[in-house]
């Protein structure tokens, strides 16, 4: 079977990842027929189907007409006969119970095409023992989608010890067609890639728990690790009878080495399993947070150096590519950087604005990706002072700002620095967003955004005040400001009805209303929109332009067309306007329905 054989494709369990693989599926293009055991089930997969399309269509990611198109090639069934009778593929998500898959795929293999490829999507079972009561073992194969599997990229595929190569390279095949991004694990090991290497690495966070607190390691492994959670907090979002069970799986077949920690058993046998329980390491009656002065003391060393040591290991053992690895866990884990590439550009604290001068570019990228490169103070000074050096520097001919990853730009102000501002701390935020905004405009050397994912706030703001913008297809723009009560404060009042004209402008700025490149680019605010396949080369190109242009009257022209005197002005109106806002309860509001992730509900003035 190769994957242009491939037309239907059989999802065994509605379940959240089962209607979710059934929907990728759809999507890309291939009939589908998703079964279970209960018209319940059935239904609540169907819904879970349609909400997601809809909101796709909503954020303009499909049309109306392509959601109909997939939602026509997906039927729901009771009879697993009807499902799988004319499969070419079959993908079973169905509980981690091995009694149950040997079950469910002893009738499958009855009734399935007899050259169909069998997937699990096991987590964490072997495949070569579910395939054991599978004829032809060869074409089983494990197929494992994140949850959510609509939105995770990354798809483990992992070989039995049977698997045939045919079966390896078609599955694989099948989900780049299905959008994915897929690693290899070329060895049946416990926990595959990112489950041996995230969760040894909780445990492993747990072991420090006699010298350190929660709080100081969750809040060191975020504010200078660059995790986007800390371990405590990611255990109890993935659940600790979930982290529990896996240890116990790797204590059994790996070593005692790998036994969960007592603290981790604690919690499991006292059902305190996270925020599905709401408590944990954490209490959930209220959204937890850490704060950078809570990671005082505690060296990111001390948890990145044995999350290093056990990517090697997968890579020793032969399971899978150092390549493959650091996939697996950027994708999977959301991590801004994989074990090989941290090992690469050296353990420690990351520091969030990064610069690196080549071929005549100056190129500074905003360096948290865990937290969408949002800018805090520090990171802005950071910024002055690379501008400051850059201008005085006769080699470095341009300047390119980038934000860490491709999921955004920057997403605006860390807004969790807001809630303990008053009035004079807002203006120092307004007022230190327009002095180093404005050095960009004062540097002699042109100035260049390069935009991918989300570009909002102080993020949409920082590109106005460049010389030139490119945005990759995915890019999205927006000044949410007003869904906080709060209003633009680096400058966008003034500058985007420059750029773009008032009429829209006042609609962006008053609504909040997010548009994507294309609409960026008719309106003013990017010069260029370019292909996610091609963004960065065509950066690459377009800067090396500016790189052989003539310095000198480069530098003038700027000037010339940057002259203002009216600016100054207008951003001490936008500073007052900015500060004041801290006297009302209803900024106060926003932000903390921001920070608790909750709709603001503000009253009358």
């Amino acid at each position: 079977m190769n994957a242009d054989q491939v037309r239907k494709v059989a999802v065994l369990g509605a379940g959240v990842m089962g209607h979710g693989i059934g929907q990728v599926a759809a999507v890309a293009g291939y009939s589908v027929a998703i079964r279970d055991i209960k018209q319940e089930f059935l239904d609540n997969g169907e819904a879970g189907i349609k909400r997601s399309l809809s909101r796709s269509v909503e954020r303009g990611r499909m049309s109306q007409e392509e959601m109909e198109a997939a939602l026509s090639k997906i039927t729901f069934t009771l009879d697993l006969a009807e499902a799988v009778s004319d499969a070419q593929l079959v993908i079973e998500a169905i509980p981690e119970r091995m009694d149950i898959k040997h079950l469910v795929w002893k009738e499958v293999a009855e009734k399935a095409p007899k050259d169909a490829i069998l997937a699990s999507n096991t987590s964490s079972l072997s495949i070569t023992k579910i395939a054991e009561v599978v004829p032809s073992p060869e074409r089983f194969i494990g197929m494992h989608f994140f949850n959510p599997a609509v939105i995770m990229k990354l798809v483990e595929v992992n070989q039995g010890d049977k698997t045939s190569q045919e079966t390896i390279d078609t599955v694989i095949e099948l989900a780049k067609r299905m959008g994915k991004i897929p690693v290899w694990v070329k060895k049946d090991a416990p926990g595959f890639i990112v489950n041996r290497v995230l969760v040894t690495y909780l445990n492993d966070a747990a072991k420090l728990l006699d010298k350190y607190t929660v709080e100081q390691i969750d809040a060191a492994m975020q504010h200078k690790a660059g995790m986007p959670l800390g371990p405590f907090m990611l255990s109890d979002l993935i659940g600790l009878d979930i982290v529990y069970h896996i240890l116990k799986v790797f204590e059994a077949e790996i070593g005692s080495g790998y036994a969960p920690h007592s603290k981790i058993t604690e919690l499991f046998e006292a059902k305190k399993l996270g925020r599905k329980t709401k408590e944990g390491f954490y209490n959930y009656v209220e959204r937890p947070a850490v704060t950078e002065d809570q990671a005082k003391g505690f060296d990111v060393k001390l948890l990145l150096e044995p999350f290093v040591a056990e990517a090697e290991k997968v890579v020793a053992e032969g399971i899978a590519s150092e390549e493959d690895v650091d996939t697996a866990m950027k994708l999977g884990a959301n991590i801004p950087k994989g074990p090989f590439e941290m090992k690469k550009a050296g353990l420690g604290e990351e520091k969030p604005v990064l610069t690196d001068t080549k071929d005549g570019v100056l190129t500074i990228t905003l360096n948290r990706p865990g937290k969408l490169n949002s800018m805090t103070l520090e990171m802005l000074e950071m910024i002055g002072k690379a501008l400051e050096k850059a201008g005085k520097n006769k080699s470095i001919r341009c300047i390119l700002f980038k934000g860490a990853g491709d999921r955004a730009f920057c997403a605006g102000a860390d807004i969790t620095q807001f809630p303990d501002l008053n009035p004079a701390g807002g203006r120092k935020v307004s007022e230190t967003g327009h002095r180093i905004y404005k050095k960009i405009m004062e540097t002699p050397k042109p100035v260049v955004a390069a935009i991918q994912g989300y570009c909002l706030g102080g993020g949409n703001e920082l590109i106005q005040f460049c010389d030139f913008r490119l945005a990759s297809e995915k890019a999205r723009f927006s000044q949410p400001e007003v869904t906080l009560g709060l209003i633009p404060g680096w400058g966008g009042t003034y500058m985007l009805p420059k750029l773009i004209g008032k009429t829209l402008a006042v609609e962006m700025i008053m609504t909040g209303r997010r548009i994507n490149a294309e609409e960026a680019k008719a309106a003013g605010l990017v010069n260029e929109v370019y292909p996610v396949g091609e963004f960065d080369a065509k950066v690459d190109e377009y800067v090396k332009n500016l790189v052989a242009g003539p310095p000198i009257a480069l530098a003038s022209m700027k000037k010339l067309i940057h002259s203002d005197a009216e600016m100054d002005a207008a951003l001490r109106a936008e500073a007052d306007a900015f500060s004041a806002l801290w006297n009302h309860d209803e900024l106060k509001e926003g932000i903390d329905a921001f920070n608790t992730r909750r709709k603001p509900e503000f009253k009358d003035a």
